[in-house]
């Protein structure tokens, strides 16, 4: 079915099977997705975790010239801002109250989206759905037609109402069908060939990180959708072809560009380590004329990074992985070279396009722990407690939690992994880690000795329908 057909991207469980509730083993995943497929589950208690919301607004952060409008009450746009990824767009909200959810938003949608014009100029609106658009039923797409009357931008929806879906990327694919329907251009002859380089929720310093690895090598770049804006978007069509950092993030708009504009779709691994690094360039710069460039630079970086490496600051160490299937295959690779080992897994999402990267992992260690998840930290500790491991890489949030146990923790958000640069970072991180002291300290943990002695999959269960 075309991406384009619906008005709205169809969820990671329709579109893909995925599952984003499991505990179990690497071994345990694939065993249980070996007949009819993976049976979706629930967790009776759930700690925390991100709705499609959240990662919609997410995706939509780092737009500049932008304006959102979160059409939904004050606590559904407090995940608007997110510090520390460029200068994100204005947001509005239109703080719906309780008679709002019974006689609907309407007046109060239309004056928020004229405002976030006229004190913006913005090149563009986004108006956001939330949990009490699917209450009061506002027509939101009637607003946007008499909103053409009064705002001469484009104002454009992106459906997402927290109810349709478990799995919080669907957030995004929700905002890149937005893109391909309303932002995106039939493509142009550009002046000088160059690439859609695509990332979603890299940080600033892995996306400069790869950004200039490629200015080495003469590739140019079209850094979509943040840092190069709305024009970045509307000119993607364009492009020679497309990667994207993470595809498991990016993969829905590179593929509608594919499907719609016939831009390839270039699938890579993101570049983590010097092995995964080498094949990103050598992949990118086959395609654009710059194999002896590509070849000559990663002789020079894998020379540079041979000396760290070398030094193997995790000899004999430990680690246990926060992080989406595809960065961790990397990472564990870049854990490897630097002479560690992998203690177990968490992701946030699983379909069975990737049953053949977790046979890697299974292949490896097929006992090892894996969790599907975002937010169960609960269920982090009480898995570290019985597995232990050295270091923790992950969320900065889970970081903190787990370093009660006495195990190190190196925080993802602001880390540079990417790239042989995020190898020698990478590598300075773990040994300053190494000299503090994180002694255990279980005393001040929120979790019970009773809860934690409980086996780690108590919550999860299969869903009855």
């Amino acid at each position: 079915m075309a991406l384009f057909d619906g008005k709205k991207a169809l969820t990671r469980e329709k579109r893909c099977g995925a599952i984003s509730h499991y505990h179990g083993t690497f071994e345990s995943l694939l065993r249980d997705g070996a007949g009819n497929g993976y049976e979706q589950r629930i967790r009776t208690f759930s700690q925390s975790g991100p709705g499609e919301i959240v990662y919609a607004l997410q995706a939509l952060n780092g737009i500049p010239g932008a304006a959102l409008v979160i059409h939904g009450g004050a606590g559904c746009a407090a995940a608007g801002p997110r510090p520390g990824f460029g200068r994100g767009p204005a947001w509005y909200t239109t703080n719906l109250n309780e008679s709002d959810t019974i006689l609907g938003g309407d007046k109060k949608l239309r004056a928020a989206a004229v405002r976030a014009y006229k004190e913006n100029r913005a090149e563009i609106i986004f108006i956001v759905g939330t949990p009490v658009n699917a209450i009061n039923n506002d027509d939101i797409e009637a607003v946007i037609l008499e909103l053409e009357e009064e705002i001469a931008c484009p104002v454009v929806y992106v459906a997402v109402n927290g109810f349709e879906t478990k799995n919080a990327l669907s957030g995004y694919d929700a905002v890149f069908h937005a893109f391909l329907k309303h932002i995106t251009q039939p493509p142009q002859k550009p002046e000088k060939p160059f690439v859609n380089l695509f990332s979603v929720s890299e940080n600033p310093g892995n996306v400069a990180a790869v950004a200039k690895l490629l200015a080495q090598i003469n590739i140019p770049c079209n850094l979509s959708p943040r840092f190069s804006g709305v024009e970045g978007i509307r000119r993607a069509s364009s492009a020679l072809f497309s990667v994207s950092l993470n595809d498991t993030e990016g993969g829905y708009f590179l593929a509608g560009l594919e499907e719609q504009y016939g831009v390839p779709f270039v699938k890579t691994s993101p570049p983590v380590g010097t092995a995964a690094t080498a094949e990103f360039l050598l992949t990118l710069a086959g395609r654009f004329g710059r194999g002896k460039e590509a070849e000559d630079l990663i002789r020079r970086e894998t020379r540079a990074a041979a000396g760290v490496c070398g030094r193997k600051p995790l000899a004999g160490k430990t680690i246990f992985l926060e992080m989406d299937l595809s960065r961790a295959l990397g990472f564990s690779a870049l854990a490897e070279e630097l002479g560690g080992g992998l203690t177990g897994l968490s992701i946030p999402y699983f379909d069975p396009s990737y049953a053949a990267q977790m046979n890697g992992f299974a292949q490896l260690s097929p006992a090892a722990p894996l969790i599907v998840a975002q937010g169960q930290q609960f269920e982090i500790i009480n898995t570290l407690a019985k597995h232990p491991s050295d270091f923790f890489v992950g969320a900065s949030g889970s970081a903190a939690a787990v370093s009660r146990l006495g195990i190190y923790p190196l925080p993802t958000d602001n880390l540079v992994f990417y790239g042989y640069r995020g190898v020698e970072e990478t590598s300075r991180q773990i040994v300053k880690a190494q000299t503090k002291i994180f002694p255990p300290n279980t005393a001040c943990s929120p979790y019970s000795p009773a809860w934690l002695k409980r086996s780690g999959n108590w919550y999860v269960k299969v869903e009855v329908k």
